[in-house]
């Protein structure tokens, strides 16, 4: 009971509750200024995408990468709900400016450019893949988390937008098979799950079968980084088997055969009774070890080709066994959540889970036709969408427990 005679000032223990106020407002400014320098990091990679992950301290293995993640991921953590709204409005607006950039990219991919500061990596150097599976998640974003909100006037910017991210992802296609893949699995899981977007769905792609139609009457050719960006190129892709490796300047014909055929040999050499449980470990050259490099200047060859082999073969039936157990309980775990908030009426949080799902299928995707994981521009998105989806998802399961909780966990938690 406190001292009516006194002013607040001097009531007790006033003073002392004020200054947890204060910290905890000091607090959570800064860990949204971390969670900010998270956001700029992924910025980075999705804008630069691999010349934005050779930036360095010079003359040290220490990437940027490295430095922000660890203080990123543990204050996005401790202020999950802030950082949410905040990943929600940074991705929104520079949607717009993506599609830009990433159109510039693969059309300036062979030209001539400086060097990132203390590499031999051009500043224009990225993956088509990469970008295929940035321009796919933009458009599943647009019509799962941002479409329910949405005013008419912002359904038509959207439309607009997704639209121009559909050509992006055949752009890139044409470059690259995995995004490619990735991206037709995506459209067809977002016709089953936005009943409400089918409309719209089906206005973007007739939209975009006809600048497809028109670009193959005119015969449209453009000359991007490893192959022509046509119509008749992205048939190619769709119809054979005649894919160009996405390493750079490997000693191989560049087709699906050489890359089958390395796989087979980590496969049977993983699978001898010396390795099968724990496998090579991180060390070994794998690639080199069965006489796949890389020729020229390019970068050296050390994987499989495949992120889930090169887990495989790293790691053993051990590492493997772990690798799909954990995306399986991740899976199901945002499942049962998107179903919980869509009972409940949360149509953004119910569509931000199941566009988390379907963005790491299009990485995970990606990842067998090109060792994209391996490299931060890919692995950093996939484990924060990894990690802010199952922290929305632990949210929705535990919120029915929360409804239900005795008085006495009240005074506990402070519900």
């Amino acid at each position: 009971m406190t001292d009516q005679a006194k002013p607040v000032a001097y009531q007790p223990g006033h003073r002392a509750r004020a200054a947890v106020r204060i910290f905890m407002v000091d607090r959570d400014a800064l860990y949204q200024r971390v969670a900010y320098l998270l956001l700029l990091l992924m910025g980075g990679y999705l804008f630069f995408d691999r010349a934005f992950a050779w930036f360095h301290v010079p003359g040290t293995p220490i990437f940027i990468g490295e430095v922000v993640m660890g203080a990123g991921l543990f204050v996005v953590y401790k202020s999950w709900p802030p950082a949410y709204d905040l990943f929600l409005r940074w991705y929104t607006k520079v949607i717009p400016a993506f599609l830009i950039v990433g159109l510039a990219r693969l059309v300036m991919a062979n030209r001539p450019s400086w060097l990132v500061p203390d590499s031999d990596i051009p500043i224009t150097s990225h993956k088509p893949g990469n970008i295929g599976v940035q321009a796919i998640l933009l458009v599943a974003f647009l019509i799962l988390v941002v479409a329910p909100g949405a005013t008419r006037k912002d359904a038509v910017r959207n439309a607009v937008l997704g639209v121009g991210g559909l050509i992006l992802v055949v752009i890139a296609g044409t470059q690259n098979r995995g995004s490619m893949v990735a991206a037709m699995l995506v459209l067809t899981w977002l016709f089953f799950s936005a009943r409400r977007a089918r409309p719209l769905m089906g206005g973007a792609i007739a939209l975009l079968i006809g600048a497809l139609l028109l670009a193959f009457a005119v015969d449209l050719t453009v000359e991007l980084e490893r192959r022509e960006f046509s119509v008749a190129q992205l048939w190619e892709n769709i119809v054979t088997l005649q894919i160009q490796s996405d390493s750079d300047e490997l000693v191989n014909d560049g087709t699906v055969a050489w890359r089958l055929k390395l796989w087979d040999l980590v496969v049977d050499d993983t699978l001898t009774a010396e390795r099968f449980l724990s496998g090579f470990g991180f060390g070994t050259n794998l690639a080199g070890r069965f006489g796949f490099g890389a020729g020229g200047d390019g970068p050296e060859l050390r994987n499989p080709h495949n992120s889930h082999l090169s887990v495989m073969a790293r790691m053993g039936l051990i590492g493997i066994s772990l690798w799909i157990l954990l995306w399986a309980v991740w899976y199901r775990t945002l499942w049962k959540a998107a179903r919980k908030f869509r009972y409940a009426g949360q149509d953004q949080k119910s569509g931000f889970l199941t566009w988390s799902m379907m963005a790491a299928t299009a990485f995970l995707i990606n990842g067998i036709f090109d060792p994209s994981l391996e490299g931060p521009q890919a692995a950093v998105w996939l484990w924060t969408i990894f990690g802010a989806g199952a922290v929305l998802a632990l949210d929705a399961n535990t919120a029915r427990w929360r409804e239900r909780q005795p008085s006495w966990a009240e005074t506990v938690t402070g519900q």
